[in-house]
């Protein structure tokens, strides 16, 4: 008997240790096509942000790709990241680039969400206070916010990530979904002025997320 029991938690472990390598194999290949979608729609983004600069009015101007809604992008040079986001959170569609949570970056009260796939917002755990953050709207205009404060908060605690004078809010759920890493920022004042080269098309053309043309 103790011999078939020893057989009995040897197959048990091999079966844990089986279901782990193909939660971990799934994982790998959701966080690759995550990725993929977000290079291929911030492609489209970038084709649509004009040469110069334009003038700040109204809302923040939307644009479509691939029949996806996007706002503009935002890049964390120190992550090495550039996305486009999209113009309001959609659960299926948050599976393939970040998304606007509320707010605006004319009203300094924009919040970011993302997966925490690798390549989406997965490493915003790494962030130091200073860091920079650039978001750019469908003008052309980037502006420019410095990390202040780094917070995990619970994953239902949504009054409390809303609250607070901040001028740019990104946030993802930790793995498991408990709580969400949350980033806050303060604006420096600095942005692009009208008529003058985008800064992000620089930036785009610098990136690893943009596919380079033979």
């Amino acid at each position: 008997m103790k011999k078939i029991a020893g057989y009995l938690y040897i197959l048990m472990g091999a079966a844990c240790i089986l279901a782990a390598a193909f939660i971990i194999r799934n994982n790998l290949i959701e966080n690759e096509q995550a990725g993929s979608a977000s290079d291929q729609f911030l492609e489209g983004v970038i084709e649509q942000i004009p040469d110069t600069a334009l003038e700040v009015s109204g809302d923040m101007p939307v644009v479509d790709v691939d029949g996806h809604s996007f706002i503009g992008t935002v890049e964390i040079p120190s992550l090495g990241l550039l996305l486009p986001v999209q113009n309001e959170w959609d659960k299926k569609a948050a599976k393939y680039a970040i998304c606007r949570y509320m707010g605006s970056v004319y009203d300094n009260d924009l919040i970011i969400c993302g997966h925490n796939y690798e390549e989406h917002f997965g490493r915003l755990n790494e962030l130091n206070t200073g860091d920079d953050v650039i978001v750019t709207d469908m003008n052309g205009i980037s502006f420019y916010f410095k990390v202040s404060n780094i917070e995990t908060l619970g994953a239902m605690d949504s009054e409390k990530m809303e609250s607070g004078d901040w001028d740019l809010t990104l946030f993802t759920c930790t793995i498991g979904g408990a709580n969400r890493v949350t980033i806050r920022c303060e604006a420096t004042g600095e942005y692009t002025e009208t008529g003058a080269t985008p800064d992000v098309l620089d930036a785009a053309e610098k990136s690893k997320h943009i596919r380079k043309q033979d």
